[in-house]
């Protein structure tokens, strides 16, 4: 396996939660610390075997070391060779390790779907930054879903609304609320699911990517 193709499923799921565990096969999943980000990812080629990674953003660092580096899968680590140099790093005990559940997630009828392109996603995060809010509110009325970053314990926040294609099938009287700094997505554009239920389900529509994010509780 090339290293270039896990980098950035590295750096993506790293920012979710530094502990991976790797099964055999071509899925890998990652849950974070807090239980509130879930990620699965159908890879290109599978994994021979049941492994962990203590520090995602360590292993990338040192992935970075070797140019066009080929990865092998040892017993009891990874050894990446390239120009030259090569690198051998070791597993981790997969028990000691933050572990995604083994079930999958079954997601209950949403309330609203809606498209994430990538542009929209880039202008909620300027907008968010520039007014210094950590919150998108998600509504809806007559003409269109809207996507709103505030503060939803301030009642006269500034923000800022930008409107997106979606249906609505439930009741929006309320809206959803979502973190901003949760929504660590991998390049592209999203097919969105949010239910009452408190969970949103983000899809990529070019790859095999999928995120369950929770919502913020009213």
């Amino acid at each position: 396996m090339q290293a270039n193709d896990m980098l950035e499923v590295l750096q993506n799921f790293g920012s979710i939660n530094q502990n991976i565990v790797f099964r055999q096969g071509t899925s890998l999943s990652i849950v974070s610390e807090a239980k509130n980000v879930m990620a699965k990812i159908e890879l290109d080629e599978p994994i021979p075997m049941d492994f962990g990674i203590y520090d995602a953003t360590e292993l990338v660092r040192v992935m970075s070391l070797v140019d066009d580096a080929e990865i092998q899968f040892n017993q009891d680590s990874l050894s990446l060779a390239g120009n030259g140099s090569s690198i051998k790093y070791y597993y981790s005990d997969i028990d000691m390790l933050t572990q995604p559940p083994s079930k999958e997630v079954t997601m209950p009828d949403p309330e609203v779907k809606f498209i994430l392109t990538q542009d929209i996603h880039n202008r909620l995060k300027r907008a968010a930054s520039a007014l210094g809010h950590k919150q998108i509110r998600i509504a809806a009325d007559d003409e269109s879903v809207k996507l709103i970053i505030t503060d939803t314990k301030n009642a006269t926040a500034n923000n800022f609304t930008i409107r997106v294609e979606g249906e609505v099938f439930g009741d929006l009287s309320n809206g959803f609320t979502i973190g901003i700094d949760n929504l660590k997505l991998m390049p592209g554009d999203y097919e969105v699911q949010v239910s009452s239920k408190l969970v949103s389900h983000f899809k990529n529509t070019d790859r095999n990517v999928q995120y369950w994010i929770a919502l913020e509780k009213k």
